[in-house]
């Protein structure tokens, strides 16, 4: 598909800006705009659009500013489509999820659902090479010097956690799961450390296993136990306090 060959109509005077974004958008779910198309010029946007350059500017930073749009400087540059937004659409979950009123009940049944689907299918589809990664991502988590500091144990198992489901090989699950998965990081970082001892470590040590083995059920079942067992912890702990 061409320049050109995508046409918009006029924008609407009351609300140009929000006409313009929205037109955008609609055209992206149709596919009549694609991955690295270029819009119109400023002034033929403008022209098509019925509204000012000034106002196409805005419309155009706003989509940027959202990861939907991407601008290129010089005599071949432009506003052109965003090659991928996968970020931008993980961080608009995250800010949704973190308007929202949940539990953590509500959010451990989330993960349980996403997780235990995860680990199946990391069993199925994992490489040698990537189960030895994980094993590199659980040694450090495990790092002595992390000991007794919190966020920087945490950070090392979400970056297991994320290792696994891109591990599964499905994009729109690691897109779903890293909002819960910064969700999950509030709510610790808020709560404290979940007293679990060495049974992280027993339950990263049976899950390598499963993956080792190709075994979905077994991988499902270390999972499910794993953050059923973390909610327990969690519910009791916000008790206490």
């Amino acid at each position: 598909m061409t320049e050109g060959t995508v046409t918009f109509t006029p924008a609407q005077t009351r609300r140009a800006f929000d006409d313009i974004i929205d037109q955008v958008r609609s055209q992206l779910r149709s596919g009549d705009l694609r991955p690295g198309q270029k819009l119109p010029s400023e002034r033929d946007f403008a022209v098509q659009l019925g509204v000012s350059r000034n106002t196409v500017r805005e419309a155009i930073r706003m989509l940027e500013i959202a990861g939907l749009v991407t601008l290129k400087k010089g005599a071949t540059g432009g506003a052109f489509v965003a090659s991928s937004n996968e970020d931008a659409l993980s961080q608009g979950l995250s800010d949704g999820l973190s308007l929202a009123s949940f539990s953590i009940a509500d959010l451990m049944e989330a993960r349980i659902a996403m997780e235990t689907f995860v680990a199946r299918r990391a069993a199925e589809e994992v490489q040698d090479e990537e189960i030895d990664e994980l094993e590199t991502l659980v040694e450090k988590a495990k790092d002595p010097a992390k000991e007794g500091n919190w966020p920087a144990r945490l950070q090392a198992h979400l970056e297991f956690e994320e290792k696994l489901v891109a591990v599964a090989r499905n994009p729109v699950l690691a897109l779903m799961i890293k909002p819960l998965l910064d969700l999950t990081a509030s709510v610790s970082l808020r709560i404290g450390a979940p007293t679990l001892g060495d049974i992280m470590w027993d339950v990263r040590k049976d899950l390598l296993d499963a993956l080792r083995r190709r075994d979905p059920e077994k991988a499902e079942k270390t999972v499910r136990a794993y953050l059923e067992l973390l909610h327990e912890r969690w519910l009791g702990e916000a008790e206490e306090g």
